[in-house]
């Protein structure tokens, strides 16, 4: 009796798994793919400027996957073996080295930001180039402040956001939020 409670019990719990995997995988089929470009129409078209140009839209787009696909995704091996390596001076109670290790990992750690900076900027200014020739970035500017546009562009990389990133603090609200 209690073994059928059992097979019972297990073929119940394997039966709603599957029914919960299944509509997980519906779901994920439905849901619409996210336009990378969403925040800057909808904030263009708050602005009252012009939309993107099929043409515009394309260069953001390569811009947005060149900047992306140049990002590191994971840490260097510098920066692996100097944290084992500090890791393991810790352990050894090795307090000099492992003051040495922590330096090298803060400069390992700057110098991967300053790269990954220097291409958020180039990135940046590629950007407003397009809006400014496109007549959009006055609109934007306008409506907007120079540091949430600064911070919506900063989002198009998947960095920052409205205000949040190198921009400056202000505003946290959307592009039509006014603070």
């Amino acid at each position: 009796m209690m073994y059928l409670q059992k097979r019972n019990s297990t073929i119940l719990g394997t039966t709603l798994l599957l029914c919960a995997m299944l509509t997980n995988i519906s779901f994920a089929q439905q849901r619409p793919t996210r336009d990378p470009l969403g925040f800057l129409k909808r904030a263009l078209t708050e602005a009252g400027a012009p939309a993107l140009t099929t043409d515009q839209e394309t260069q953001i787009t390569t811009l947005i996957t060149a900047y992306k696909a140049a990002q590191p995704d994971e840490p260097s091996q510098a920066l692996i073996d100097a944290r084992t390596a500090m890791g393991a001076a810790i352990l050894a109670g090795d307090l000099t080295t492992a003051q040495t290790q922590a330096g090298i990992i803060s400069g390992l750690i700057a110098a991967e930001n300053n790269v990954r900076l220097l291409a958020l900027a180039k990135f940046g200014a590629e950007v407003i180039v397009i809006l400014k020739n496109g007549g959009q970035l006055e609109y934007l500017v306008q409506k907007l402040s120079s540091e949430r546009v600064v911070g919506l562009i900063e989002s198009l990389a998947g960095r920052g956001g409205f205000g949040g990133g190198l921009g400056g603090g202000a505003g946290h609200g959307g592009p039509g939020r006014q603070e």
